[in-house]
């Protein structure tokens, strides 16, 4: 279904993803990949993922690592001296999240 004019089609099938429950995405340098549930289990058969990372980012482990993230990142932007700076790039975390929900989930039901 379409929402809000944009859809979102699978990496690796090319099929639409139509809706949240069978949507995966992840992030391969730094480029975010959407795939379907099924499609993601068999690309993560390639090599690709040998060397790079290639962890989902919605679901609920992102969300966890993402609330996580934050909380440390605000923690240590209260603290005096360089862990304020680590706070900022701890706050990638989260924002990377955001702008994959913004960007491709919310036009899922």
């Amino acid at each position: 279904m379409i929402t809000e004019g944009k859809t979102i089609f699978c990496d690796e099938c090319k099929m639409e993803i139509k809706d949240r429950d069978s949507l995966v995405i992840s992030s391969f340098l730094f480029y975010f990949g959407t795939y379907h549930d099924k499609c993601y289990s068999k690309s993560l058969k390639g090599c690709q993922t040998l060397f790079v990372g290639n962890e989902p980012i919605n679901g609920f482990s992102g969300n966890v690592k993402a609330i996580a993230a934050f909380v440390v990142a605000i923690i240590l932007f209260f603290i005096n001296g360089p862990f304020f700076l680590l706070g900022l790039v701890i706050l990638i975390v989260p924002l990377i999240r955001l702008y994959a929900w913004i960007s491709i989930e919310r036009h899922l039901e």
